[in-house]
């Protein structure tokens, strides 16, 4: 194992480098020397706490980070808790942007071969998103929107399987919606009572 000297210097030295700052610039960002900067990237100097906080904040990482050996290989682990929130609703937006990418690739490639019927591949994506949303809300945001993407998924579901087969006349799915609804509702309910 490193001495901790080595580890804060590893550490350290790999967020400058993946910021791509000379010694010099680090150190004009924290009101510091480039020379305490190289003492503390060599591992012959401690930086004290209010500068590893310094630091911490300048790169969004927790103190914890510095003080972790390899902590560069998985800096998302020891990300600030705004900069996590930040990365993982960049992260949930794009998966809906794949779902809709996927709809415009379908509708493209259908549209090519010339079924009038093109236009479903977005109604389709409807609740392709709400099911993304609601696997992302219970990985990372602790199922605060579970209500609203299970209902939003519901009707849309509902409402594109009856615009697919339209001229069914399948508008009594609708009727289906409502006890399914109350089943939503009463199934959070009982999830929060417990």
């Amino acid at each position: 194992m490193l001495e901790l000297e080595q580890i804060v210097a590893q550490n350290i030295t790999a967020l400058r480098k993946q910021h791509m700052w000379t010694q010099a610039e680090l150190a004009e960002k924290i009101n510091y020397s480039d020379k305490s900067v190289s003492k503390w990237e060599r591992g012959e100097a401690l930086p004290d706490l209010k500068v590893l906080k310094k630091l911490a904040d300048l790169w969004g990482v927790t103190v914890d980070f510095f003080l972790h050996e390899n902590a560069a290989d998985n800096p998302a682990q020891y990300m600030a808790p705004q900069r996590k929130k930040r990365f993982q609703l960049w992260v949930t937006s794009l998966a809906v942007c794949l779902v809709w990418l996927i709809a415009t690739a379908v509708y493209v490639y259908v549209s090519i071969n010339g079924d009038k019927y093109v236009w479903q591949a977005f109604i389709w994506a409807l609740p392709a998103s709400f099911l993304v949303l609601e696997y992302f809300d219970r990985r990372y945001f602790g199922k605060r929107a579970t209500i609203f993407n299970v209902s939003a998924f519901l009707w849309t579901l509902i409402t594109s399987i009856f615009l697919q087969w339209l001229s069914l006349n399948l508008w009594m799915l609708y009727l289906i919606g409502v006890p399914a609804q109350i089943a939503i509702v009463l199934t959070r309910q009982i999830q929060r009572s417990k």
